[in-house]
């Protein structure tokens, strides 16, 4: 996305609850069908007319540049608030749990959605550091509590993360996923 979007614009309160709707519906039809998405159905889902759909998201790619950002930004968030966990290991372990989620999610979102993470002045650049800036935080916090090794670094974790859930794209191991990150834990703790 080059100018602002649409969510940061001024938007009467209608427009506002159309476009997080359109969201919603989204999300969840990207965590179903990953970037094969329908925008007729998300748009029957949120409630919407298409034309409504388009005015908010005129491309399929700005709809899911969307999507990453608002689960980027639900990252940060949740890293923000497990910062005051009493025990700043398991903080950690919850996050990259949900850092596993976010990962089996965008990889089906395209391949031009993760290339966009790696351009900085994108928006999705720009969310994406944020995003590891707050888990660094977690991590920092176990390293100080001697949890975890000191010279352990937040991007070589999540590479780690985004690596199992890569290998297990089309596993028949539902739980290798957990199992594989388990190992990484154990990896990392002093």
């Amino acid at each position: 996305m080059n100018g602002p979007t649409q969510a940061s614009r001024r938007m009467r309160a209608d427009a506002q609850r159309n476009y997080a709707s359109l969201l919603s519906a989204a999300r969840a039809a990207v965590a179903e069908r990953g970037g094969d998405i329908v925008l007729e159905d998300i748009a029957r889902s949120a409630g919407v007319a298409i034309g409504t759909l388009y005015r908010h998201f005129p491309t399929r790619q700005d709809l899911l540049e969307a999507v990453f950002l608002d689960e980027t930004n639900e990252l940060k968030a949740r890293a923000e608030e497990l910062t005051g966990a009493s025990v700043p290991l398991d903080a950690l372990v919850s996050w990259l749990r949900l850092q596993m989620d976010f990962a089996a999610r965008g990889r089906s979102m395209g391949a031009t959605i993760m290339a966009a993470k790696h351009v900085p002045g994108t928006s999705i650049h720009t969310a994406n550091e944020a995003m590891h800036k707050a888990g660094e935080v977690l991590l920092h916090r176990a390293q100080a509590a001697g949890e975890v090794r000191t010279e352990v670094n937040i991007v070589d974790v999540l590479r780690l993360v985004y690596g199992i859930v890569l290998v297990n794209e089309y596993a028949s191991d539902p739980d290798g996923v957990n199992r594989m990150l388990d190992i990484v834990i154990a990896g990392i703790r002093a």
